[in-house]
């Protein structure tokens, strides 16, 4: 396989070397979430090895299914396509370095209304001890600072910032649990409530929280992805 004038020099290094250091054989676990929202997310291509890839779902209100593939350095998406020569090549969309665990969980940007346009990429641990279930991953899309009380757990994150909590529930009523949740945006100097609720808390379930702006009115908005563990 070939990476040749289609994608810039740099993105073909980055699509040979993602390859060339595969670790070994380990097979790992990969799941996709994508952002922002579509209503139809296309599916791109994942690199799993020298001249192989497989189409992946990059869905956005929930999580991928599940691929099984080849421990790599790198995870490479883009789209397989047909060179001026005739012969098959790969454009690259993004690459993000790749975890260590064997659950992982990618997190894609779009930089653009289609995959082609860019992708960010970034790897979370999703077994158990990383990304498991009470777990809290918000990702701050919007312009501004964010500020975030979640039962007993405080954070700020800048734009484009993002961080995985484990919050202890703010309260019990026999077997359910719940979490205050109180959410800011800095306005100058001050912080500016915009968001409170009461969120149902679940050992059993693994949260996405995604703040940003909204393109039509332009209003700051959150959109949440809950994912049940079996």
């Amino acid at each position: 396989m070939k990476c040749p004038s289609l994608v810039p020099p740099v993105f073909a290094a980055i699509c040979f070397s993602a390859l060339a250091v595969a670790q070994d054989q380990e097979q790992v676990s990969l799941q996709f979430v994508s952002f922002p929202k579509a209503v139809d997310a296309q599916p791109v291509e994942l690199l799993v090895g020298e001249g192989k890839a497989i189409p992946v779902e990059l869905p956005t209100n929930s999580l991928s299914p599940v691929y099984k593939v080849g421990r790599l350095s790198k995870w490479v998406l883009g789209k397989t396509v047909a060179g001026e020569d005739g012969k098959d090549t790969f454009k690259v969309y993004g690459e993000g370095q790749a975890g260590a665990s064997a659950k992982q969980l990618v997190l894609v940007v779009r930089s653009g209304a289609e995959a082609a346009d860019g992708l960010t990429l970034t790897t979370f641990d999703g077994g158990a001890k990383g990304f498991g279930g009470g777990s809290y991953l918000f990702f701050n899309a919007a312009k501004v600072d964010i500020a975030a009380t979640v039962g007993d757990t405080k954070f700020a994150l800048k734009p484009l910032a993002h961080k995985l909590v484990h919050p202890k529930p703010s309260k019990s009523e026999g077997d359910r649990k719940y979490l205050f949740t109180y959410l800011y945006f800095r306005k100058g100097e001050e912080a500016v409530p915009f968001y409170s609720s009461t969120w149902r808390f679940s050992e059993k379930a693994r949260s996405m929280v995604f703040f940003y702006h909204d393109t039509h009115g332009g209003q700051l908005r959150t959109h949440s992805i809950r994912d049940y563990l079996p």
